[in-house]
């Protein structure tokens, strides 16, 4: 049994009582274990817990990657299905739309390089005594500027 469950579990039995009184009727020995039971794990889940995420900060560690927030551009290829030119992009005619390539070879679309951030969060953990356990993290990637 852990540390301090004695006194939870001595608390919810009085509150378990204490509402069976108030509410004048008589529970069964199941619904009085399943009420104790919520009454304690809630006890303890209220003990041992988290502290709130710390804000984000840079790690100074950073990537480069392929983004649609820097543009892009259009490169002939090979077909992709089967010799149909339309299987990776739809007829031209507007801007942006892909180039008009040779025979055997379709347009295909490629992202602009950009530089992201990593940047971490970090919360601390404690047991059911108050005693701390771990530290938890989480990290993202933000973007910065395009190219690398």
């Amino acid at each position: 049994m852990k540390p301090g469950t004695s006194l939870l579990r001595a608390v919810a039995l009085v509150c378990t009582s204490l509402a069976l009184t108030a509410c004048g009727g008589a529970m069964t020995p199941e619904e009085a274990a399943a009420e104790e039971a919520l009454a304690l794990a809630t006890s303890e889940a209220e003990l041992g817990s988290c502290g709130t995420w710390s804000g984000w900060t840079n790690t100074g560690a950073s990537s480069c990657g392929a983004t649609t927030s820097c543009g892009f551009y259009w490169v002939c290829e090979p077909f992709a299905k089967e010799g149909d030119p339309e299987s990776l992009v739809g007829g031209g005619g507007i801007e942006g739309a892909a180039p008009s390539c040779p025979i055997g070879e379709t347009a295909r679309r490629y992202n602009y390089l950009g530089r992201f951030n990593q940047q971490s969060s970090y919360r601390v953990c404690f047991n059911e005594a108050g005693t701390y356990t771990h530290t938890e993290y989480q990290y993202q990637n933000i973007f910065n500027t395009c190219s690398c």
